[in-house]
């Protein structure tokens, strides 16, 4: 009813019970300011994208809302005009690249990006220092745990190959690690601020001890793919580790007392004789 636009294609993020879902605008009903949305004409591979915009767009609006804040506007009359000359600019300047999002995150590390913007240089300050607060690059860990072993002759050789060949890919910008869990679970990890890229050479520390591996007739299989590990994770690795390190330990001392106690039959023995 009405007149009203058919058709509509965007997809936007709008909140039913208290949590975000992805949505399409069916219809878009002018005169009584009504939206159609559906759940289920959407794409799923439009759900990544959209859930993407509509996180850093919320960015943005904390960071301007902040500053808005900071600066004692009044009304909304001053925040509106704050956003036009700021994201807004930007948005309609760089819409293919990013928009302000992307200048934003850019101006984190070069400052002279906001430049171009029509403020003052106190607002400047506010803004400057809000963007480093959000938007400055955190490093992630990614990590991925695997299967490595051989029952072929060449054994643990041919495990210690094949690790080898994984470290094979560590620099001194991509540290990457290898640490063993248990055997035959190993954990490949690297710490950078890019989570692409440290995916990505994990991903080729995979694949190189796969090949090696495989090469020398053993087995590897994968028990966790790579993915950014939470600090959590990470403090659960260390305890693992951690624990292995202790069984160890004790081994190594049962090992000794067990020596002890064949010098000591062997003493006995020897007096026995005598």
């Amino acid at each position: 009813s009405g007149s009203g636009e058919e058709g509509v294609s965007s997809g936007i993020n709008a909140e039913y019970g208290g949590r975000n879902e992805c949505v399409l605008v069916t219809r878009v009903d002018q005169e009584k300011g009504y939206l159609d949305l559906s759940k289920r004409r959407v794409v799923q591979e439009d759900i990544k994208q959209t859930e993407e915009k509509y996180s850093r767009a919320k960015t943005v609006n904390q960071i301007l809302r902040h500053v808005g804040e900071l600066l004692d506007y009044e009304d909304n009359k001053q925040l509106e005009d704050f956003y036009r000359r700021t994201a807004w600019f930007f948005d309609k300047k760089y819409a293919t690249s990013g928009g302000s999002y992307e200048r934003f995150k850019e101006a984190a590390q070069k400052p002279e990006v906001l430049d171009e913007l029509d403020i003052d240089e106190h607002t400047k300050e506010f803004l400057l220092k809000e963007i480093k607060r959000k938007l400055t690059p955190q490093a992630v860990k990614v990590r991925a745990d695997v299967e490595v072993a051989c029952y072929a002759y060449e054994g643990i050789d041919a495990v210690k190959n094949a690790l080898r060949a994984g470290l094979a890919l560590s620099t001194e910008e991509v540290p990457l690690k290898i640490n063993l869990i248990a055997p035959p679970v190993y954990v490949i990890s690297v710490t950078l601020l890019n989570e692409e890229k440290g995916v990505e050479v994990v991903r080729k520390a995979m694949d190189a001890i796969k090949a090696s591996i495989e090469a020398a007739e053993g087995n590897f299989n994968v028990k966790l793919e790579p993915k950014v590990v939470t600090d959590t994770d990470d403090k659960k690795l260390q305890e693992e580790l951690d624990q292995r390190e202790r069984a160890m330990q004790e081994v190594d001392g049962d090992d000794d007392e067990g020596e002890e106690s064949d010098d000591d039959e062997d003493e006995d023995e020897e007096e026995d004789d005598e």
